[in-house]
């Protein structure tokens, strides 16, 4: 899966209360705006770029909720095991009689499926990094998840190191 999408997903569980902590963060900023350092135009420009910022984080949330929503109860249970940081309880579910082997291979197997998923709902690679990179928390997420795989194969193809 790409990076893009593991951090669109890595993202989901922080999107929970996104549209209600935006739309508080600004009402306080207008509120308390006589206070402020920004001249006016500043000041309406800014809160103009946070509500494009919260209507895209709140389409993005609406997007992998359809996902999840056609996914099977076992295939949501991986993905919130794999992103959302969900734990896997000993004994208690299905994966427990599936090997190591099997239990990744269906992770590999559903990440592919909700990644073909979000690229139907318009989750594309352009619209992620024209749109959604530029926004403070996806872009941390983002730069999480390229970390993640820098750590996990250190040598890329045109690092000069055979591969």
């Amino acid at each position: 899966m790409e990076n893009y999408l593991k951090t669109v997903l890595y993202a989901y569980p922080l999107l929970e209360t996104v549209g209600e902590d935006y739309e508080q963060h600004i009402r306080n900023k207008a509120v308390l705006s006589y206070d402020g350092k920004w001249n006016t135009l500043r000041l309406a420009e800014y809160l103009a770029e946070e509500i494009l910022h919260k209507n895209r984080l709140e389409w993005l949330k609406g997007a992998v909720e359809r996902v999840l929503d056609e996914l099977s109860a076992v295939e949501r249970e991986l993905i919130a095991i794999r992103y959302f940081g969900k734990k896997r309880k000993r004994g208690a579910d299905e994966f427990s009689a599936w090997s190591v082997r099997k239990y990744f291979r269906m992770q590999q197997k559903i990440g592919e499926k909700v990644g073909v998923m979000l690229k139907a709902y318009g989750v594309t690679k352009t619209k992620f990094f024209e749109e959604l990179a530029p926004i403070g928390m996806i872009a941390k997420v983002h730069s999480f998840v390229e970390r993640q795989e820098q750590i996990k194969s250190p040598l890329r193809k045109g690092d000069g190191a055979a591969v």
